[in-house]
């Protein structure tokens, strides 16, 4: 997930992108044009709620936090380098997602590095940690998601784990 996970998870990257991270697929989605800087800080403090969240209390504030955050028309789109990547879609698809990728990890936490506006969407840079549950090897990776916001919820989650990709989708 990044949910990689995060909820998928320093300096930007990214400041000053420009374009869409809303390519692919988008039937049934509606335009949503123009980030504001509230977007930004509802992502923000979205991040801000989970991020000291440890697994099982994560796991215990989904149902609550997807309904919360999650526009029902969500699309949530894992990074296709993922070797089980997914599209899921709807709230139900979204916890799906999160459950699916957090039982592979006995201990599992994130942590934001940034949060920048690129016009039409607003792209989180995290960091995850976990330690794996069969191996108990230490996992830790950097993450890059385009969320896309309507009435202040998230419509679109895209998940990247390889910067030029992630530039790529931004147009930037």
């Amino acid at each position: 997930m990044g949910v990689g996970v995060s909820w998928a998870t320093g300096s930007s990257a990214f400041v000053g992108c420009a374009g869409s991270l809303a390519s692919g697929s988008r039937a049934g989605l509606r335009d949503t044009r123009g980030v504001s800087q509230q977007d930004v800080e509802v992502v923000r403090n979205l991040f801000a709620g989970a991020a000291t969240a440890d697994k099982r209390a994560l796991l215990e504030m989904l149902p609550q936090l997807i309904e919360q955050a999650c526009d029902p028309e969500i699309e949530w789109v894992e990074d296709p380098q993922r070797a089980d990547s997914r599209t899921y879609r709807g709230h139900a698809g979204v916890r799906e997602s999160f459950e699916r990728w957090l039982e592979g990890f006995d201990e599992y936490s994130f942590e934001i590095e940034d949060v920048v506006d690129c016009g039409d969407n607003v792209l989180v840079i995290s960091n995850e940690q976990a330690r794996g549950a069969a191996s108990g090897a230490a996992i830790r990776s950097r993450n890059y998601i385009g969320m896309t916001l309507r009435d202040g919820k998230l419509l679109r989650y895209r998940e990247f784990y390889d910067e030029p990709a992630a530039r790529e989708a931004a147009g930037g």
